[in-house]
């Protein structure tokens, strides 16, 4: 009797867990907009402010024109598709953290409106000034180099876990981690790094030393990738995945 009773606890404890997990991960979902601008797409987290994924398509038409067509001087803005929670311009100042864009401004000279796009905080992370100069802009580099070589890639970038928090009107969240996957399709490769967005920079670091095998992306993001697609409890299927 005792034993009939303890294996129908063990049951309700495990369904109980289930259940628990199941409405954690439907309210995290939930949490998540996805956001579609001309080149890149955010899956912008309303509670933490900032991106938890971001996916691009990158080839060489879209930076390597003869004439730049991104104006100049145009500053970090809200991204209208999203304006109650992306409007973060106060909450930047004054602090140890830079705002790093994902998609790099860069990569998108040839469209004045992509480029514009591109400073919408729906593709902004706050990360610590040095890394973001140093490091991530590095990967940005690398990104377009693989792009004229292999003519197109797919990244995606995203961020993980919780370690500080910084703003005047709103609670950004400061990531514990970020990180880059880089697919080439016409090779099935993927590169992937990751940064601990929270360790203090040291001069001599590399960009290699970051390097890590996808599996550990996978792990770390509870993300999974198949042929150059990405799934996640929060990623709807659209075409290119984006």
């Amino acid at each position: 009797m005792v034993n009939t009773q303890m294996g129908k606890l063990k049951r309700s404890s495990r369904l109980a867990l289930l259940l628990f997990i199941a409405l954690s991960v439907k309210s995290y979902a939930q949490d998540i907009v996805k956001i579609r601008n001309q080149n890149f797409t955010s899956y912008f987290s309303k509670s933490q402010h900032l991106p938890v994924l971001v996916v691009y398509s990158l080839t060489p038409e879209l930076f390597n024109c003869s004439k730049q067509k991104g104006e100049n001087g145009i500053k970090l803005a809200t991204d209208p598709q999203l304006p109650e929670y992306s409007a973060l311009g106060d909450d930047y100042i004054n602090t140890m953290f830079d705002h790093a864009q994902m998609m790099s401004p860069d990569q998108n000279t040839c469209d004045k409106d992509a480029y514009r796009e591109s400073f919408y905080y729906t593709n902004v992370m706050p990360m610590p000034k040095n890394l973001y100069t140093t490091l991530w802009d590095k990967l940005h580099e690398k990104e377009k180099t693989k792009a004229k070589k292999f003519k197109k890639i797919k990244v995606f970038a995203g961020t993980v876990g919780r370690n500080w928090v910084i703003g005047a009107n709103n609670n950004v969240i400061v990531p514990e981690y970020c990180w880059k996957v880089i697919y080439i399709p016409s090779t099935d490769e993927y590169l992937c790094y990751e940064f601990h967005n929270i360790e203090p920079f040291n001069p001599k670091d590399k960009l290699e030393l970051h390097k890590v095998d996808i599996n550990t992306i996978e792990s770390l993001a509870g993300v999974h990738f198949v042929n150059g697609i990405i799934s996640a409890s929060y990623v709807t299927p659209t075409p290119s995945n984006q």
